[in-house]
C-alpha cells in the first residue's frame, strides 16, 4: 500500500492556504506530491512557485 504524506508548508504557503480556505469555504489538505504515484492515483499536481510542494 502506498504511503501518502501531508506536505510541510512554510509560513507563507500556510497563510495562502488559510486565505483560500476562507474565500472558498472548504478545508484544504496539502499532500507531499513526491510520495504519491502519478499513475492511477487521480492526483492533480500544479507546478507554480507559490505552492510548489503540494497539489493544487
Amino acid at each position: 500500500m502506498e504511503e501518502i504524506k501531508i506536505a510541510r508548508l512554510d509560513q507563507q504557503q500556510l497563510e495562502k492556504i488559510n486565505e483560500l480556505e476562507k474565500n472558498i469555504g472548504v478545508t484544504l489538505v496539502a499532500y507531499d506530491s513526491s510520495t504519491m504515484s502519478s499513475q492511477g492515483s487521480g492526483a492533480f499536481e500544479s507546478n507554480n512557485s507559490t505552492h510548489s510542494n503540494h497539489p493544487s
